[in-house]
């Protein structure tokens, strides 16, 4: 009967938006992993340090994360689920594309900053360690270029941006956007870095009176 009547707690909880026990271990095993990955290389983290961090043993791990390697892309499917779900946001508004490109530039700027943890481990580019590691991430860099590529078309439809190729385009932002994010260092606020980098990609690096040879 208490058994029926705490599983009924625990439902209502729930519904209510309360995390369960278990919800909450698993946020906190993703927390601490997440540091120790942005700390050593893949490799270099074992389950058993990441249990010791966490406070439990070894085998609790695996009752929330099958392996290490389910753990480490869960660690970067959140990051990149909940950023994609921002952008995707300000996608949908009624922004001009000009607009719109800059907001995107300082929400990512932004997200980044905030979970440094996970930009650390980006930045490693440790892609090649495990086979479904390079194929989730090249999905999200896809998606996000296919991203660039919408703001690129709306613009042009609207005649904000001038013709061009909207698919090289969208590779050099977002080459641009990844190279600032991992080795740019300043004080700088993210809109600003927005504003700085938006200014880079509209207006190029030629003086407005050069003309073309």
């Amino acid at each position: 009967m208490m058994a029926k009547a705490r599983k009924t707690i625990r439902n209502k909880l729930g519904a209510m938006g309360y995390p369960s026990k278990r919800e909450v271990r698993r946020e906190q095993i993703l927390k601490i992993a997440s540091e120790l990955f942005s700390e050593k290389s893949y490799h270099d983290v074992t389950v058993d340090e990441i249990a010791d961090a966490v406070g439990v043993a070894k085998g609790t791990i695996y009752l929330y994360f099958p392996s290490k390697e389910k753990l480490y892309l869960e660690i970067l499917e959140n990051s990149f689920e909940a950023i994609e779900s921002l952008l995707e946001r300000e996608i949908a508004k009624s922004d001009s594309a000009p607009v719109k490109l800059k907001k995107i530039l300082s929400l990512i700027f932004e997200f980044y900053r905030i979970n440094l943890d996970v930009l650390r481990i980006l930045s490693r580019d440790e892609t090649h360690l495990i086979r479904e590691h390079f194929e989730f991430t090249e999905h999200w860099r896809l998606r996000r270029i296919k991203l660039y590529e919408k703001i690129l078309e709306r613009g042009q439809k609207e005649g904000s941006f001038r013709p061009l190729n909207t698919t090289l385009t969208a590779l050099i932002i977002f080459g641009l956007v990844r190279s600032v994010m991992f080795f740019y260092k300043t004080d700088e606020s993210a809109k600003e870095i927005a504003e700085d980098v938006f200014s880079a990609i509209s207006e190029g690096i030629l003086a407005p009176d050069e003309q073309d040879p």
